[in-house]
């Protein structure tokens, strides 16, 4: 199997519940989302072609030398949108073979069904502000596993806070998922965001997007 692959690199990982972990990142090439708040255009046509044996021998050169514990480096497929990709899912079967956890970073747009279910899925349901509200698969909410698997909104103001407060209460996402609420980089004030959280006393995390905090918004392989 050959997928177009973007970039492979090693940072910290910014997002999430296992942000400022080291993390192996393995970015394909693709997408077609068009969020109004989309920080990896440079992904939607850039990379190369590679199988899997390349892209395990890179990742793998990566975490060398393997290192075990609770705060050991791991590995995330991401994008673009990687469940675009044919064969995704058995990409995601190989990385595992390399005996660390395995992420994958996707919209919730693609059926999460065939995904490994052991596979950390950090599913960012887009709000009316990203301008792609619509492309949603109800369905892949009964494939994310509570106490492993991720469901953030990333909220453009005040009116795209409400729509995911009310989203997820009207499915009782407080009691059994993690979610995250992260302010679109530039256009929602996070400190708001915090006070809104405290205010209406949300079970939520507050996720900033470290690896801009720390590099810059614009520099890619972070």
């Amino acid at each position: 199997m050959r997928y177009k692959v973007n970039e492979i690199f090693r940072s910290l990982q910014g997002e999430g519940t296992r942000a400022g972990r080291p993390c192996v990142f393995v970015r394909l090439t693709g997408c077609p989302l068009r969020c109004t708040y989309c920080d990896t255009a440079y992904a939607f046509h850039e990379g190369r072609s590679q199988d899997t044996e390349q892209i395990l021998a890179a990742v793998a050169d990566l975490l060398a030398p393997l290192r075990r514990g609770p705060e050991a480096p791991f590995v995330e497929l991401t994008g673009g949108e990687p469940l675009a990709h044919p064969g995704a899912s058995e990409l995601l079967q190989a990385l595992r073979g390399l005996g660390v956890p395995v992420a994958l970073e996707t919209a919730g747009s693609h059926d999460l069904a065939p995904v490994p279910p052991e596979v950390i899925k950090i599913v960012d349901r887009k709000t009316p502000g990203s301008g792609e509200g619509e492309r949603w698969l109800e369905s892949n909410l009964q494939h994310l596993v509570p106490g492993q698997d991720e469901l953030k909104f990333v909220l453009t103001g005040p009116e795209d806070y409400v729509w995911a407060r009310e989203w997820c209460g009207e499915r009782g996402i407080w009691d059994r998922l993690t979610v995250l609420f992260a302010p679109a980089w530039g256009t929602l004030d996070p400190a708001w965001l915090g006070e809104r959280i405290l205010a209406d006393g949300l079970p939520v995390r507050l996720q900033l997007q470290l690896h801009k905090i720390l590099w810059g918004p614009l520099r890619s392989g972070v």
